[in-house]
């Protein structure tokens, strides 16, 4: 095997990583090979392992990069969620166990995900219903001073609320994302010992 198939056949095993994750990875053995000369390329080769071996290590040490950084927003932690899920099925675990895992965390992703989601509803109606009870207090001006402040304040209450319950679940679902990173990070390292024995 040659370098430019060893990048091919990294490239296909590499395909499923997140854009910027890919292209590191990808430069870096690129690097490692223009660094090791062609006169080394086949011990460059051995040292590397086959292109699975490497795969798995680059998946296994973007999942353990993820878990220990914060995550910043959605889409970076949905990308180191996708990681973690990809080094669980690289590491060397018993398929029964990666079974029973992968299905428990789906199950615990599709709770949380209905909660997050039935808080978002709740946040937006409750936001919607806001503007709507000012209206109606305008309305009701002329006809009584108390309706029109309890009107309006009911409305600025429930912005606020709404707002509240917007940015909550916003933190949590952040929160979320990190403890699924940790947890994965912690599978991932159970299934490097047991190989290492």
């Amino acid at each position: 095997m040659n370098k430019q198939e060893y990048m091919r056949q990294l490239e296909i095993k590499l395909k499923r990583l997140p854009k910027d994750d890919f292209e590191r990875a990808i430069e870096y053995y690129e690097e490692y090979f223009a660094e090791a000369g062609e006169e080394h390329e086949q011990k460059a080769i051995e040292d590397l392992g086959s292109p699975q071996e490497a795969a798995d290590q680059i998946i296994k040490d973007f999942a353990l990069n993820y878990s220990k950084e914060p995550v910043k927003d959605v889409k970076s932690g949905m990308n180191a969620l996708w990681v973690g899920v990809l080094a669980l099925f690289a590491a060397p675990l018993a398929l029964p166990l990666m079974a029973a895992g992968i299905v428990l965390c789906f199950a615990m992703g599709i709770v949380v995900l209905s909660l997050l989601v039935a808080l978002v509803l709740t946040a937006a109606s409750t936001v919607l219903i806001g503007p709507f009870s000012i209206i109606a207090g305008f309305m009701s001006i002329t006809k009584s001073v108390p309706v029109f402040l309890t009107c309006v304040g009911m409305g600025l209450l429930a912005t606020a609320a709404g707002s509240a319950l917007t940015y909550t679940g916003y933190v949590l679902c952040r929160r979320f994302i990190s403890w699924i990173l940790k947890k994965l990070a912690g599978v991932i390292r159970r299934g490097e010992k047991n190989n290492d024995q």
